[in-house]
């Protein structure tokens, strides 16, 4: 090894280091919710990361009446979607601080390498299409069975990686992720939504999706 080289620096292991952590933002922080969100992308190691940082970016649920940050209801949604086999950006790391400038989130996450957006897919072959669609059905037939709401599906939001010929998928924006009570509500608004912004597949791959939307949101079989 060259002695100019510098070993990769490791990633940070603590909140103060990873808020502080050098990086390009890729989201500029914006003001909602009385604060304001902002996600960066860092390298360590070789690895690239998502670091989404908010102060005072809280949401109000039953069971945290007074605020707590929107990052800490993302976490929980990955980790929920991880229990039901759903691909999503892995965490490594999750925390928040009260500082005298509001209440901190913090959120970093590994990137989802070799992975790109559902609207860069156009130029796939028609058989291509038609198993993504049968891919993207199952995933979301998956979640919906749950009464688990995206509530944000649109195409930059549903991630492919390709081997083999065979599409893998996964979800990434979970910040919005909610459970819904009425049976089918979660299914009705998500595939609207995708239906909308969607502009890869024809009717036919719809119908695809739609079918295996409807066969993985069967309950197992005993």
């Amino acid at each position: 090894m060259n002695h100019d080289d510098k070993p990769a620096a490791p990633p940070p292991e603590d909140f103060a280091s990873w808020w502080a952590a050098p990086g390009a933002w890729v989201e500029e922080p914006n003001q909602r919710r009385s604060g304001w969100s902002g996600m960066m992308r860092a390298r360590f190691g070789g690895h690239t990361y998502y670091v989404k940082k908010q102060c005072n970016h809280l949401c109000r649920t039953l069971g945290h009446p007074f605020g707590w940050p929107t990052v800490s209801r993302e976490y929980a949604n990955i980790r929920c979607l991880q229990s039901l086999g759903i691909t999503v950006p892995q965490p490594v790391f999750h925390g928040s601080r009260r500082t005298a400038e509001g209440y901190e989130g913090l959120l970093v996450t590994e990137e989802l390498a070799g992975f790109t957006d559902l609207a860069a897919q156009g130029q796939r072959s028609p058989a291509e299409k038609s198993r993504l669609a049968a891919a993207v059905g199952q995933m979301l037939g998956r979640m919906h069975r749950h009464n688990l709401q995206h509530s944000c599906l649109y195409d930059k939001h549903i991630m492919v990686r390709w081997q083999d010929g065979q599409p893998m998928v996964a979800l990434i924006d979970l910040e919005k992720l909610r459970r819904t009570w009425l049976p089918g509500k979660a299914a009705r608004h998500d595939l609207e939504q995708l239906a909308r912004h969607q502009k890869i597949w024809s009717d036919a791959d719809w119908a695809l999706l739609v079918e295996a939307h409807r066969a993985a949101g069967k309950p197992a079989s005993r």
